[in-house]
C-alpha cells in the first residue's frame, strides 16, 4: 500500500549546525539542555522503505557518514584521562543494566573534524600477541611477533620461482577453454573483489584471440582471470599439483605485469587493476606476504595517478574504474595489515574522501551493496584496532610490551567500558543499517551464499575485538595474584573480581569466538581471498578459548570446544603442506587440549 508521509533526518537542524550529537527525539536531549527549539527538515517519501537498489546504496552510505560522526566521539573517549586507573571498591560497579547509560560527548571539537583512525603500528591484536601470554608460552615456548612472517617470507613460491628464468611460455588461447575459466572467475571470484564488468572483460579477450595482442597488459588482466578461474572451481578448490592452479595462465600473466610495473613510466588504471588479480591469485593460494606485495605496488601505482592528476590544470575526479581499485587496495592492505602489521602505502588514509563505487550491472545489485556493507565494517574493525589496541593509548613513545594487556593498563577500567560500549553501539547500527531482505541473521544457521557469510564473520571478529580486552584483562589479572611474590594489583581491582559488567563483556568475547569458529569453517575449506585471514582469526579464537577455559573466573562460560576444534583442524590440514603457516597454525592449535577433552 503506497501513501505519503515524512521521514525526518539524521538530526535536527541545531545540531547539525552546532555539529552536535542528536538522538533524533523530538525535542532532542540538545535541544532540551540548550532551551532551544528542536525542528527538523522533513522529506516526503512515497513508500515506508524504498528497497530499490538506489536506495538501499544511499542508507549504506549514510552509515559511512554515521559511522564517521560517531568517531568523533571515540577520539574524545579515547583522549578523556582517566582520574585513577581502577575503581576504589567493587560497588564502584554494578550491572550494565542498573547503571546509567555513559554519557558522550556531545560538543565536538572543530580540530578534530578530521581526526583519521587509521590501523596503528606495533597494535596488540595481532594473533602472536596471544601467544606471549604465560599460560601459553608454557606450554609452546616463545613465539616473535612477526613469527608467521618469517614463516612465509621463508617458504618457496615453488615453480613460481621460475618465473624469470626461461623464454616466456603461452598457454592454449582457446576461446571454449577461456570462456570456461571465466565464467568460473566470475561466479566464484568476482562477487569477493570485482573491478571490471563482464563486458569489459569479454572486450579484452577478443582483442587478444583476434589480433594475438600477447604484449599488453590486458593480455595480462585476461591471463590472470583464467588463472583464477582454475584456482577457484570447484574441481581445484582443495590442494592440488601446481599444474591444476592456473600456473601455465599466471606465470606468463605475471611476467607482463612485472614488465608493466618496473618499465611503465606512466601509471594507468589497467596496470592497478592486473597487480589486484595477481594479489587475488596469491591469496587464494594462502600466500599473504605475496598477496599484499601485489596490492602494493597496486597502492603506490594508484596514488601516483591520483597525484600526477592534482598537479594537472584539468583535474577530474576518480571515475569508477579508479573508485574500485582503491577500496579493493584498501581492504587487502587494511586485512593485510590487521594480521601481520606489515608496512603501510598510504592507501588506508583517503577512506575518509574516497566515493563509493556504482554497481557495474543491474544483476549484480546485490553484491554490491554487500560490498560497500563490508568496506564500513573494514573502517569500523580499524577504529575498532586505533581506539583498544594502540599501544599509544599507555604512551606516544612506548615500545609494545609482548603481554597486550599492557594496552590497556592505564586506560582503567571506565575508560574501557566507555571506548567498548561506543564501539559496540556503531557495530549494531552497521548490523541494521543492512536492508531487511541482505542482513544476515546472526547466529550459526547456514547460509546459501558467501556474502552474506563474509559479513556475519566480520561482524563476529569486531564483536570479539570489541569484548576481549575484558577478558584477557580478567584471565591475567587471575594468573598474577596466583604468582607467588608481591603483587602489582591495587586493592581493588575490577578485574580480579566477578564484577557483572565485565562478565558480561567476557561472555560476548567467548560467544562472538565460537560463533566464529562455526561460522569460519565453510569458508577455510575452500580457496577464497580470505583463506589465510580467515585461517589465523580461528587460531586467535581459539587461543582466546583456551586461555578463558583454563581460568577460573570465566572457565564456565566456555562450551564443549572438541567438535569445533576438530573440524576447524579438519578444514585446516589440508592446506598445510611442510613449513607453511598453516602448517604452523595447524601444529599451535593441536597443542590446545581443552577441559572437556580431559
Amino acid at each position: 500500500m503506497n501513501y505519503t508521509r515524512k521521514r525526518a533526518l539524521l538530526a535536527c537542524d541545531f545540531c547539525r549546525h552546532r555539529k552536535r550529537r542528536c538522538d533524533g527525539k523530538k525535542p532532542c536531549f540538545t535541544c532540551r539542555e540548550s532551551n532551544a527549539d528542536c525542528v527538523y527538515q522533513e522529506l516526503p517519501s512515497d513508500r515506508i522503505e524504498d528497497s530499490g537498489p538506489s536506495a538501499v546504496i544511499d542508507r549504506l552510505s549514510r552509515i559511512e557518514s554515521l559511522l564517521e560522526q560517531q568517531s568523533q566521539q571515540i577520539y574524545q573517549l579515547n583522549i578523556r584521562s582517566s582520574q585513577s586507573p581502577y575503581p576504589t571498591s567493587q560497588s564502584d560497579y554494578v550491572s550494565e543494566k542498573q547503571s546509567e547509560p555513559v554519557r558522550l560527548l556531545t560538543d565536538v571539537d572543530p580540530s578534530l573534524e578530521s581526526s583519521t583512525f587509521l590501523i596503528p603500528k606495533n597494535h596488540a591484536a595481532v594473533a602472536t600477541t596471544l601467544l606471549a601470554f604465560p599460560q601459553i608460552r608454557e606450554v609452546m615456548g616463545e613465539y616473535p611477533r612477526d613469527y608467521f612472517f618469517q614463516v612465509e617470507e621463508k617458504l618457496p613460491l615453488g615453480l613460481l620461482d621460475q618465473v624469470h628464468s626461461g623464454p616466456l611460455t603461452w598457454p592454449p588461447l582457446s576461446a571454449d577453454i577461456m570462456n570456461t575459466l571465466a565464467a568460473s572467475y566470475f561466479q566464484h571470484v568476482h562477487p569477493h573483489q570485482p573491478l571490471f564488468t563482464p563486458r569489459a572483460f569479454r572486450s579484452w579477450q577478443t582483442r587478444l584471440l583476434e589480433s594475438h595482442d600477447l604484449d599488453g597488459v590486458t593480455t595480462s588482466i585476461c591471463l590472470s582471470v583464467c588463472a583464477l578461474g582454475a584456482l577457484s572451481s570447484a574441481q581445484s578448490s582443495h590442494q592440488k599439483a601446481p599444474d591444476t592452479l592456473g600456473l601455465e595462465y599466471f606465470q606468463p600473466s605475471i611476467k607482463i605485469m612485472i614488465r608493466e610495473v618496473v618499465w611503465g613510466f606512466r601509471p594507468n588504471i589497467l596496470a592497478c587493476q592486473a597487480l589486484l588479480l595477481a594479489s587475488s591469485y596469491f591469496a587464494h593460494l594462502g600466500r599473504p606476504l605475496h598477496s599484499l606485495r601485489m596490492a602494493h605496488f597496486a597502492s603506490r601505482l594508484f596514488l601516483n595517478i591520483l597525484e600526477s592528476r592534482e598537479n594537472s590544470l584539468t583535474y577530474t575526479e576518480p571515475d569508477d574504474d579508479e573508485v574500485r581499485v582503491y577500496w579493493q587496495c584498501f581492504m587487502i592492505e587494511c586485512d593485510g595489515t590487521a594480521e601481520l602489521d606489515t608496512s603501510r602505502s598510504g592507501i588506508e588514509p583517503l577512506g575518509d574522501r574516497m566515493p563509493l563505487p556504482q554497481s557495474l550491472d543491474s544483476s549484480d545489485d546485490r553484491n554490491h551493496i554487500y560490498s560497500i556493507a563490508e568496506h564500513a565494517i573494514r573502517r569500523l574493525l580499524n577504529r575498532i584496532l586505533s581506539a583498544l589496541y594502540n599501544p599509544e593509548t599507555t604512551h606516544r613513545y612506548s615500545i609494545l610490551s609482548p603481554e597486550p594487556i599492557r594496552v590497556w593498563q592505564r586506560l582503567g577500567l571506565p575508560k574501557l567500558l566507555s571506548l567498548s560500549a561506543e564501539l559496540n553501539r556503531q557495530l549494531e547500527e552497521w548490523y541494521r543499517q543492512i536492508p531487511d531482505y541482505l542482513r544476515f541473521p546472526k547466529g550459526t544457521d547456514h547460509l546459501a551464499s558467501d556474502r552474506p557469510r563474509i559479513l556475519r564473520i566480520r561482524y563476529y571478529t569486531a564483536r570479539h575485538l570489541i569484548h576481549r580486552p575484558f577478558l584477557l584483562q580478567t584471565i591475567s589479572r587471575q594468573q598474577e595474584a596466583q604468582s607467588p611474590g608481591p603483587s602489582s594489583l591495587p586493592e581493588s581491582d575490577p578485574f580480579s573480581l566477578p564484577v557483572p559488567v565485565v562478565m558480561e563483556r567476557c561472555e560476548a568475547c567467548i560467544d562472538s569466538c565460537v560463533t566464529y569458529l562455526h561460522n569460519a569453517v565453510d569458508m577455510i575449506d575452500k580457496r577464497s581471498p580470505y583463506l589465510w585471514t580467515f585461517s589465523q582469526n580461528c587460531m586467535a579464537a581459539l587461543v582466546v578459548l583456551w586461555l578463558a577455559d583454563n581460568s577460573a573466573p570465566v572457565s564456565h562460560l566456555v562450551p564443549a570446544m572438541q567438535p569445533i576444534q576438530n573440524v576447524v583442524l579438519d578444514k585446516l590440514r589440508q592446506w598445510a603442506i611442510g613449513d607453511s603457516s598453516f602448517d604452523a597454525t595447524v601444529q599451535i592449535m593441536e597443542q590446545l587440549i581443552f577441559s572437556d577433552r580431559s
